[in-house]
């Protein structure tokens, strides 16, 4: 309705998925990347997760359109009532035979089908949206079908695409068989501030017949207040701003006109995501407030005489959530080093600091350490600073949080939060699954040194 009064080709902020209108933030760009590997690498399952309106779909649905012929790609959404619905939409997307009925029947197909492809040399994968809504037995089929596979390489691989209670239920003790098979696994976050500025001018830029309608800076704050960096409320902000200065026939988007539109929107959303005003404290909190200071100052005004200083014993450091070894401590997140590593090969961004030395009685002979094989990895990055904000967050809470620099195959540097080493696979899943438990973040077990 406003298009021609703007000059616009068409509706720039429209909720339907368009490639051509595609914005990729920083933490698109990294789902984007792990994507790339996944598929390259062919490792388990592959979790992509975030908020609704995050834009997870679009940056999925974007990586398959840019896939060459060489991966035949099945896409599948909700709802998927059961094993048999998933088998059979999943055939009919690859174009298999309908003649199957049964279960058994079906995956025999898919089998024989995986099996051409794989003699063709095409890899073969399957995207599955909205999987936080899988009944368990849906996704117990969707793990049987993972494994089918030859003597060296998996047939099929799947991605699971979900809000982030798919990681909990992944997690759940019903499903741990399925959770500790995500080998690649990514949250998108919101847009920033600056990313949202951009995302507005890049959507009316695309759409635009002649130079884009101008948004006030102001007119953005309010919007970014609003959607808090979802482009889903961002476009539905956008929308209602444009059609209430069609309106008023206004060209340009002002603050005002911003901020009118954005409060409609809370009252017909009952609250929206706005930020609350800051309440003022009632009467009754500050008469009690007052009463406590008032406390504290005759404490210290009568107090005769200042007592002696008793030595406190040393604070206990944050209890870790994992049991780490006796050899690990406590440091801090190295600067990522700005050279990359040679292809292949892990490199520690910074070597920390070497514990003090501890004198040991003559007698007393040096265990030989355990040669570690397996390192938990809570986060792999292509932006440094992404790595460095997880890291220095888990550092804070007392975990043993470090940055190693690895290149893969593709030659994409990656930056890898890892928060302890094992001398066995075992005693890393134990540490990887009491972490994901108590901070509700998701870990993979990685080769020491590797990726």
């Amino acid at each position: 309705m406003f298009s021609k009064f703007f000059g616009l080709k068409d509706n720039p902020f429209k909720l339907a998925f368009d490639a051509a209108s595609l914005f990729m933030g920083r933490h698109h760009e990294e789902a984007m990347a792990h994507l790339h590997y996944a598929i390259a690498e062919g490792e388990g399952f592959t979790v992509i997760t975030g908020e609704r309106g995050v834009g997870k779909s679009t940056v999925c649905r974007a990586f398959v359109e840019s896939l060459a012929g060489g991966v035949a790609v099945a896409f599948l959404s909700s709802p998927l009532a059961s094993p048999r619905e998933l088998l059979r939409r999943m055939n009919r997307q690859f174009g298999i035979p309908a003649a199957a009925e049964t279960p058994h029947e079906l995956i025999d197909a898919l089998n024989a089908f995986l099996m051409r492809q794989r003699v063709a040399g095409r890899k073969v994968a399957v995207f599955i949206d909205d999987a936080q809504t899988l009944a368990p037995e849906v996704l117990e089929q969707v793990r049987l079908i993972s494994n089918l596979e030859t003597t060296r390489d998996k047939l099929i691989q799947i991605i699971l695409i979900g809000e982030p209670e798919l990681l909990r239920l992944l997690d759940s003790h019903e499903l741990r068989q399925m959770g500790q098979r995500v080998s690649v696994c990514y949250d998108i976050g919101p847009l920033t501030a600056d990313e949202t500025t951009a995302y507005i001018q890049h959507r009316l830029s695309i759409c635009s017949a002649g130079p884009p309608v101008r948004f006030d800076p102001e007119a953005v704050r309010y919007i970014f207040r609003y959607a808090r960096g979802n482009p889903r409320r961002i476009n539905i902000a956008c929308s209602s701003i444009l059609m209430a200065a069609f309106k008023s026939r206004q060209k340009e988007i002002t603050g005002a006109l911003a901020l009118a539109a954005v409060a409609d929107l809370e009252r017909q959303n009952g609250g929206g995501a706005a930020v609350p005003a800051r309440r003022r404290p009632p009467a009754w909190a500050l008469a009690a407030g007052g009463v406590v200071l008032l406390g504290g100052a005759a404490f210290w005004a009568f107090r005769s005489a200042p007592e002696p200083a008793v030595s406190e014993p040393a604070a206990a450091a944050p209890s870790a959530a994992v049991s780490a070894p006796a050899a690990e401590r406590v440091l801090p997140a190295a600067p990522l080093s700005e050279t990359a590593s040679a292809p292949g090969t892990p490199t520690v961004t910074e070597n920390p600091p070497a514990p003090p030395t501890v004198q040991k009685p003559a007698s007393s002979a040096a265990k030989p350490k355990p040669e570690m094989t397996h390192s938990v990895q809570v986060g792999a990055y292509l932006y440094a600073e992404n790595a460095q904000q997880v890291a220095t967050r888990l550092t804070a809470k007392g975990y043993p949080a470090r940055i190693l620099t690895i290149t893969d195959a593709g030659g994409r540097v990656w930056h890898t939060v890892r928060i302890g080493d094992h001398p066995s696979q075992q005693a890393a899943q134990s540490q990887a699954e009491e972490f994901s438990r108590r901070e509700q973040m998701k870990t993979v077990v990685r080769p020491f040194g590797a990726f």
